[in-house]
């Protein structure tokens, strides 16, 4: 018998190898393969399939990503589920695209980080910088993620990359950046905040997540980003203009007070370097500063006034399950299809159809 499984992707007619001791995710993401996933943790179902052939062990998973009558049809979570039998195939239920002939391939390496910037830029948000080695080898998509390990702390958070990569897929100056926001229960995000210095060392893994702009020709862009899920939607936008997109590309900031507003310099930066994309910011707490040009209320509730066009764009959604639901649910109403509609939310219930996946810097 093989030491190892053939795994058959008959979404895509691509195949790998995976060790009857390995998660039948990690060795498709070790292959470079675009298995649709997110949160490793068996909780959003991203990475559902469907099992057309051979048998898995499922292994643990949350509730809600998986339910007793969907394992009875033959689905799994490929995140948690290991081989049984020679051969596997299964069948992706999300959408999937094959790797292209030249494309970058994308493998989660584990990386020891140096810090080089720490600092509050709200009072709920932080920044966090850190110094890449030189031998990283970390290739990424934009919208990805890492995990970030913390003392006792376990499993690993995750956040959110605020930066595209470059056109190699590599981190532009050899960094990455990411916004944590403080929760108040949050250990890692507590820690993070209180006790994370530059001059430390961080451990990462990744990247992981698949909330990614693809190239979609011919439709304008439209971000919509809830606090710290800025950092999807901008690392997103900013792939996209530096790809040549010449149509209108719009992101929408949306936070509760003026004084939880961030990352200002690096919109303005964006407007001043391309003369299609324009952003603003709304705030749903108090009205907005006189002359600061800034809109009030929730962005569901003004999205078809303030954005006419926003039925015929490629949006990305992330934020807080509440601000991904009802932007998603406002977007599907204005007659936006779901290939239209990305989301990176933690646990979100989007709409039918409609591709969610576990936001990075929602818990913990």
């Amino acid at each position: 018998m093989s030491d190892t499984c053939t795994v058959f992707v008959e979404t895509t007619g691509e195949s790998y190898e995976c060790g009857f001791d390995e998660l039948v995710l990690d060795a498709g993401l070790n292959a470079g393969l675009h298995l649709p996933h997110n949160c490793r943790g068996g909780a959003c179902g991203e990475c559902k399939v469907q099992v057309v052939s051979g048998e898995v062990d499922p292994g643990w998973a949350m509730n809600f990503g998986i339910d007793d009558a969907e394992r009875a049809e033959g689905k799994c979570l490929i995140c948690q589920a290991k081989p049984l039998t020679p051969a596997l195939r299964i069948r992706s239920l999300g959408e999937m695209t094959a790797v292209a002939a030249g494309e970058i391939l994308v493998r989660p390496v584990d990386i020891r980080a140096r810090v080089v910037a720490s600092h509050a830029v709200t009072p709920s948000v932080r920044e966090v910088a850190v110094a890449l080695p030189a031998d990283a080898g970390l290739r990424f998509r934009a919208g990805m993620h890492m995990e970030l390990a913390v003392p006792g702390v376990r499993p690993s958070r995750t956040y959110s990359m605020a930066d595209a990569p470059d056109a190699d897929g590599r981190a532009p100056d050899g960094m990455l950046r990411f916004f944590v926001t403080r929760h108040a229960q949050g250990r890692a995000s507590g820690w993070i905040h209180d006790n994370l210095a530059v001059g430390d060392h961080v451990d990462l893994r990744g990247p992981f997540g698949d909330c990614t702009w693809r190239g979609d020709e011919g439709r304008p862009l439209l971000g919509l980003a809830g606090g710290t899920g800025l950092s999807p939607v901008l690392s997103n936008l900013s792939r996209a203009l530096a790809d040549g997109v010449d149509l209108p590309v719009l992101l929408i900031l949306s936070v509760r007070t003026a004084a939880e507003v961030f990352a200002l310099d690096r919109l303005e930066a964006l407007r001043h370097r391309h003369a299609n994309f324009d952003y603003r910011v709304t705030l749903t707490r108090e009205e907005p500063p006189e002359g600061s040009g800034w809109l009030a209320g929730r962005v569901p509730d003004w999205l078809d006034r303030e954005v006419r066009d926003a039925a015929r764009r490629q949006c990305f959604v992330a934020g807080p399950p509440e601000f991904v639901d009802a932007c998603a649910a406002r977007l599907t109403g204005l007659g936006a299809v779901s290939a239209q509609i990305q989301l990176d939310s933690f646990l979100s219930s989007a709409p039918a159809g409609v591709s969610a996946s576990a936001a990075p810097d929602a818990a913990g």
